[in-house]
């Protein structure tokens, strides 16, 4: 998802690493990203991550134990044409004569100030993801993720029958919309909360349900409005110089784009994914046909 902020960590001291890392999953945390780290003690396998992942920032220490130091890890990282900004740290900073010619992208710092470096870079690449056209394109594949989950959970409602409700109903064309797929799996869970409060109203899994359902009742406010509007609305120009979308349907808002809201969008993407999570777990735990 494009809420994960994924970083590649190169330190063969994990145990130094990971206070810093717990550092940065609460800041970023509070702009609306998970932060995902991808870590290696050294760097031989470093090529296949970055081949493979969607990685950020690279974060590089100088002194590995492995056979290979940071700079000759540099060298290899853009000898293969991967250009993602780096972070290279050592006790001490970085003496001049390591490199001849200091590389495009790469960040010489103390090890005692990395945090501080990494967090400006990263605040940078956030400033820049608040852009409108950039918003756009983030949020409107999340949504798609999110869409394919929630045509998962329906088809997994109905177990063995699964295959054919895909086949003839969710791969159908133009049978099923995003906010159709919605509203049916919604209904589906208000059908089996109403089965429960007859049957088993002291069952822990009706107070879970009731939780889900609450948190996906804004799923097509706070995603499918805020997804339809940035796909197909065209941004107005504010005197501030910010931009300004509005959503569709008739209870239409007007979004102005700022980094503040942008925080909100995203820890809304976040809280769904989390819940769509939650709700699929319920479905298979029970017989819901």
């Amino acid at each position: 998802m494009k809420t994960d902020f994924p970083i590649l960590w190169i330190d063969d001291k994990k145990s130094l690493v990971d206070p810093l890392k717990k550092r940065l999953e609460d800041w970023l945390d509070k702009k609306g990203f998970t932060l995902v780290v991808h870590f290696h003690a050294d760097g031989e396998k470093i090529i296949d991550d970055l081949g493979k992942k969607d990685i950020e920032l690279i974060i590089l220490d100088y002194k590995l134990r492995g056979a290979k130091t940071g700079d000759q890890i540099i060298q290899e990282i853009r000898e293969q044409s991967y250009y993602q900004d780096i972070i290279f740290y050592s006790q001490g900073g970085i003496h001049n004569n390591v490199f001849s010619r200091p590389p495009d992208g790469v960040f010489f710092v103390d090890k005692n100030d990395a945090i501080q470096r990494i967090k400006e870079l990263i605040d940078l690449k956030i400033n820049r993801l608040s852009d409108l056209s950039i918003l756009r394109g983030w949020i409107v594949a999340d949504a798609i993720e999110l869409e394919h989950t929630i045509g998962e959970l329906l088809a997994l409602c109905f177990k063995e029958k699964a295959s054919l409700f895909t086949a003839r109903i969710l791969e159908a064309e133009g049978l099923l919309d995003f906010g159709k797929k919605h509203r049916i799996l919604n209904g589906i869970l208000k059908d089996k909360i109403s089965h429960l409060n007859i049957t088993a109203p002291r069952s822990p899994l009706l107070e879970n349900l009731q939780a889900s359902k609450k948190i996906l009742n804004t799923f097509d406010e706070e995603v499918i409005g805020i997804r339809n509007a940035l796909a197909h609305q065209k941004a107005e120009l504010l005197a501030t110089g910010r931009k300004k979308i509005r959503t569709m349907g008739k209870q239409a808002k007007e979004i102005e784009i700022t980094p503040t809201h942008c925080v909100s969008i995203r820890n809304n993407i976040r809280k769904h994914q989390k819940n769509l999570a939650a709700v699929k777990l319920l479905i298979e735990s029970q017989d819901w046909t």
